[in-house]
C-alpha cells in the first residue's frame, strides 16, 4: 500500500468515530489501566434494532429464517423459535451479541444462527479489528441488571441508549486474554452452581424415598387403611377486608402460598370475624394455583383464600403424621387437578386417598424418624442456599474485576 493509500485509510477510520471520540475526551465511571480507554458503543460496533414480524411468516421449520422476538424467556438459554419468516429486514448474524431491549431489559446472549430479530431484541455487531464479540458479551452481561428501562407503558432500551453506552476498551489481544480467563472462571462457577442444584435435588429425593418407605409398608405391618374423607374435613381460608405491608398491633401474618414457600415477605391482617386463624399444629394445604396440593405445618396466622386447613380428631391421627402422609402424595394432588387456567385440588382425588392408620405410638415413632431426617435435609438446604447466594455474587464480582483490568 502506497503512502497516500495509508493516509486515506487512516482518515476514513477516524471519520468513523475516532476523531469524534478524541474530541469528546470520554471520561468513564472509573479509571482504566494504561493502554485502555473508554469509548461509546457506536464507535466500535454496529447496532441493529429488531422489527415487528414480517408479513409472511410460517409456523413450522424449514422456510425462511427463524424469527426471535426476545420475550421473558430470552435470558441465558437460547429460545426455540415458533415462527420462520421469508421477508426479514433486520438480520442478526451468528456471533452477534443479542440484548433484550424490552421487558425484561438487559439479558444478553450470543446469536447462534442467522436470524430475523423482533422488536424485543437488538443485535450488536462488533467491528472485529478493534472489538471481540465475546468481550462485549461478557461486558453487557456484567451490567445487565443496571439498565433503567425507559418508556411510559413498558421498560425499553432505545437505540440511542446503546449508542451512548460507555465501554472499557483494552487492546484486542488483551480482550482475548480476558475472555479466555473469564470463560475458565465463569464455567467453574456455573459448574459449581449445577452441582449445588443436583445436591439439593438429591436431598429432596432422599426425603421422598423415606416417605415412600414408611407409607408403603402398611399392608406388611397390618395397619388399617381408610379413605381420608372418613377422618378429615376441610376449612377454606378467606381474604380479609384489609391487608397491611407491615406488622401492626393486633395483626397476624396472612398465610399465602408464596409466603409459606419462602417466595415473598408476609402481609398482615387484623383478627376479625372474616378470617380463619391457624395454629402451629394445623395442617394446611394449597388448594389453588401451580403449587396445588403442597402442604405445611407449623404456621400461625390467617389462612388465605387459596388455602385450607384440615379438621380431624387427633386421637385417631396425629397432625405431623397426616402432614407427612400428604407430603408423600403431593405429586398425585398436584398433577390430578382441575381447571385449565388455574389448577385446583380435586376433592375426589384428595378425599379418596387411602391413609394407613397405625397405633398412635407407632405414628409418634414415625414422626420422630421423619422429623430428624427433615431437620438434616433442612440444614443441608440452608447451607446450599448460602453457597448458592455466594456463587450468585461470584460471577458479577469476576466480571467487575475483569472490566477494571484486575483479572
Amino acid at each position: 500500500m502506497n503512502k497516500q493509500a495509508k493516509i486515506d485509510a487512516f482518515m476514513k477510520e477516524d471519520l468513523n468515530g475516532n476523531i469524534e471520540e478524541r474530541r469528546e475526551e470520554i471520561q468513564g465511571p472509573y479509571d482504566l489501566p494504561e493502554g485502555w480507554k473508554w469509548t461509546k458503543l457506536r464507535n466500535i460496533a454496529e447496532i441493529i434494532m429488531g422489527q415487528s414480524p414480517p408479513s409472511i411468516t410460517y409456523n413450522k421449520e424449514g422456510k425462511g429464517l427463524p424469527f426471535y422476538q426476545g420475550k421473558a424467556d430470552f435470558g441465558v438459554l437460547y429460545p426455540t423459535p415458533h415462527v420462520w419468516c421469508s421477508e426479514p429486514n433486520k438480520i442478526a448474524e451468528a456471533g452477534d451479541v443479542l440484548i433484550s431491549v424490552r421487558a425484561p431489559v438487559g439479558p444478553v446472549n450470543l446469536c447462534k444462527e442467522r436470524s430475523c430479530i423482533g422488536r424485543g431484541l437488538a443485535a450488536i455487531r462488533p467491528r472485529n479489528h478493534v472489538f471481540n464479540n465475546f468481550f462485549l458479551f461478557y461486558y453487557l452481561r456484567s451490567i445487565e441488571n443496571k439498565w433503567i428501562g425507559k418508556g411510559s407503558t413498558f421498560e425499553a432500551i432505545k437505540k440511542r441508549d446503546l449508542e451512548d453506552l460507555l465501554i472499557p476498551l483494552p487492546p484486542l489481544e488483551e480482550q482475548k486474554r480476558i475472555v479466555s480467563r473469564l470463560e475458565q472462571l465463569v464455567s467453574r462457577a456455573e459448574e459449581a452452581k449445577r452441582l449445588r442444584k443436583l445436591a439439593r435435588e438429591e436431598a429432596e429425593r432422599i426425603m421422598q424415598a423415606a416417605l415412600n418407605k414408611v407409607f408403603s409398608k402398611a399392608e406388611e405391618e397390618g395397619w388399617e387403611q381408610v379413605k381420608i374423607e372418613k377422618i378429615v374435613s376441610l376449612q377454606k381460608g378467606n381474604k380479609p377486608s384489609k391487608l397491611f405491608n407491615e406488622k401492626i398491633e393486633g395483626s397476624v401474618p396472612y398465610l399465602t402460598a408464596q409466603y409459606m414457600r419462602g417466595l415473598e415477605e408476609p402481609k398482615y391482617c387484623l383478627k376479625t370475624d372474616d378470617i380463619i386463624l391457624t395454629e402451629e399444629k394445623d395442617v394446611l394445604i394449597i388448594m389453588d394455583g401451580s403449587y396445588s396440593g403442597d402442604t405445611f405445618i407449623g404456621f400461625n396466622g390467617a389462612l388465605a383464600s387459596t388455602m385450607a386447613k384440615f379438621l380431624f380428631n387427633k386421637s385417631i391421627i396425629l397432625p405431623e403424621y397426616l402432614y407427612y402422609f400428604l407430603r408423600n402424595n403431593f405429586e398425585i394432588l398436584n398433577t390430578k387437578t382441575k381447571g385449565a387456567a388455574i389448577p385446583h385440588v380435586r376433592n375426589d382425588v384428595l378425599f379418596n386417598l387411602q391413609v394407613p392408620l397405625p397405633p398412635l405410638e407407632e405414628q409418634k415413632r414415625i414422626i420422630v424418624y421423619l422429623d430428624k431426617l427433615r431437620e438434616t435435609i433442612e440444614s443441608i438446604r440452608e447451607l446450599q442456599q448460602k453457597t448458592e447466594e455466594e456463587l450468585e455474587k461470584l460471577v458479577p464480582s469476576i466480571l467487575d474485576k475483569a472490566f477494571r483490568g484486575e483479572l
